[in-house]
């Protein structure tokens, strides 16, 4: 049998004004170091809650849907290119159809343009690999805004992003009006009818898919473009200060193939491995009311002042020659960014003492999933 001798007189709390310190500290250093940084960027968005949430906060299940076939008119009148989709309603957002470069059916296309259906604006055809010929008709759309391999393709391809869906999930002005107001699912209804009177529906097929719902709300999560704050995972920090050479992501593996840290059981050295090999810069801010507030505040032009309290703010935007009013972050800390500070700052971290003296570097960290 395993157990633990606790030590009841080390209890805290989440908001403990230490446990806060060392939040606000590790969020300056990391940002002065330029690895936390604020951008718009797809995130998992639950349109119920009203936040980014985590990979983990997360859960994709396989359910019964639709693949539907739609007509996409080439603009010089000499036909139609078939596009399959599983959400018909994010053509409103499309920027392109992409095709795979070794395709043969559709390689003289390559720089043309089709007609967006229902939307009355040209797009073009790009060339890709990330297409899968043998998927549905070899002709994909691409909507950045909606769709996290869509994103990736429209930075290649340095596409614009267009962003038709509100942060409660309806269809916001950058659509046609006929469907602005709409919530998602009530639009995807509305655009198939269009398509079928149109013409441009060619035919419908059941298809089995997996989709993305939130562990609290149950709700399908929506990828959205949002302002959000970052760890940069996989770049340097462009100073040298943070492990010089090395990024975060980096020094994690390091520590563990070259043995300074050991996993127990070793099976969890592949799942380790792979997870940091192919991590996402971390979303850490979430739109609730409770948690670490960002430690940020905004001049009226969108300047950024991130510092460690108000007065320091207004010592930093005095500096850098700003004068006007400024306005905390609203938004708080994804909950693992404090989580994981806790060996530190439940031992009284940044500060010095004879606990960190004593129990850091540690030994053993027992941890679990």
């Amino acid at each position: 049998r395993l157990g633990a001798s606790i030590d009841w007189s080390r209890e805290y709390f989440t908001m403990d004004p230490k446990m806060s310190e060392a939040v606000v500290e590790v969020f300056v250093t990391l940002f002065e170091q330029g690895l936390i940084y604020r951008g718009k960027r797809l995130v998992n968005w639950d349109p119920v809650l009203g936040t980014a949430v985590s990979d983990l906060e997360v859960v994709s299940t396989e359910e019964q849907g639709s693949l539907w076939h739609i007509r996409y008119p080439l603009s010089d009148g000499s036909g139609h290119l078939v596009v399959a989709t599983t959400r018909p309603e994010t053509l409103l957002g499309d920027v392109a159809v992409m095709v795979h470069p070794e395709d043969e059916r559709y390689r003289h296309l390559i720089g043309k343009t089709v007609e967006l259906p229902l939307c009355q604006r040209s797009i073009p055809i790009i060339a890709d690999t990330y297409v899968d010929m043998g998927f549905g008709t070899g002709v994909v759309k691409v909507t950045p805004a909606h769709d996290f391999n869509d994103y990736a393709v429209g930075q290649r391809h340095q596409l614009p992003l267009i962003n038709v869906l509100t942060l409660d999930a309806k269809i916001n002005e950058h659509a046609p009006k006929v469907y602005q107001g709409l919530d998602r699912f009530a639009a995807r209804k509305q655009i198939v009818a269009d398509l079928e009177a149109a013409n441009l529906l060619e035919k419908v097929n059941p298809h089995t898919l997996m989709v993305p719902r939130g562990d609290r709300t149950q709700t399908v999560i929506e990828p959205m473009l949002t302002d959000q704050w970052f760890v940069a995972m996989s770049k340097a920090s462009p100073d040298n200060r943070y492990q010089p050479g090395q990024s975060i992501a980096g020094a994690a593996l390091q520590a563990v193939t070259s043995g300074d840290i050991q996993l127990v059981p070793e099976n969890w050295i592949s799942t380790y491995t792979q997870w940091l090999q192919n991590i996402q810069d971390w979303c850490i801010s979430r739109q609730l009311w409770w948690g670490h507030q960002i430690p940020a505040w905004y001049g009226d032009s969108g300047q950024i002042f991130v510092a460690r309290n108000a007065d320091e703010a207004k010592a930093k935007a005095k500096a850098a020659e700003y004068s006007g009013e400024l306005k905390r972050d609203e938004d708080v800390l994804d909950t693992w960014f404090s989580s994981a500070l806790v060996p530190f700052s439940s031992l009284g971290w940044p500060k010095e003492t004879k606990e960190l003296d004593h129990f850091l570097p540690s030994s053993v960290l027992v941890t679990g999933f």
